[in-house]
């Protein structure tokens, strides 16, 4: 074969794998729009403590990297197609908890805390409120809260930053 066209097939070969290969990646990977409710060069909101953005953080990078693990599994050619379904899944199940971890996390803001932290782990939900006092009937409403809003049997594990 003439060495020109084996040079052409090899660059539009890496180009096709390269193009499903950003095609495939999650959108807001690289894009991070500002919320309505938050200046562009604000870092933390006001009603936010370090503490806690810190914690929102390292919660993002964990479910990315969750994401990101499977999504290498799906672009692979080496896996099967059973296993690039369950990680397509796996996916799936990742955003789901992402959006019911901050759905909690609204609905105890409601409550008038305004320091809040909801993560999913393997055996219980963990709950981490700043607050001075936290009364019996609070510590119920919020333990309704997570069982009544949540997919899951797992039970709420609650710790109190004063």
């Amino acid at each position: 074969m003439n060495r020109h066209v084996v040079s052409f097939l090899s660059l539009f070969g890496l180009v096709l794998v390269l193009s499903v290969y950003y095609i495939l990646l999650p959108t807001n990977l690289f894009i991070k729009l500002p919320t309505n409710d938050a200046p562009v060069n604000s870092i933390i909101s006001p009603s936010q403590d370090v503490y806690f953005e810190s914690l929102f953080c390292e919660l993002e990078v964990k479910h990315q990297q969750e994401i990101d693990k499977n999504l290498a599994l799906v672009v692979s050619e080496e896996v099967t197609n059973s296993q690039k379904e369950l990680a397509l899944n796996a996916i799936e199940d990742e955003k789901e908890i992402m959006k019911l971890e901050n759905r909690l996390v609204n609905l105890i803001k409601e409550e008038g805390f305004s320091n809040v932290y909801v993560e999913y782990q393997k055996k219980s939900i963990k709950v981490v409120i700043k607050t001075d006092e936290l009364t019996n009937e609070q510590a119920a409403t919020i333990f309704s809260i997570i069982l009544n809003n949540s997919n899951s049997k797992l039970l709420p594990e609650i710790e109190i930053i004063a």
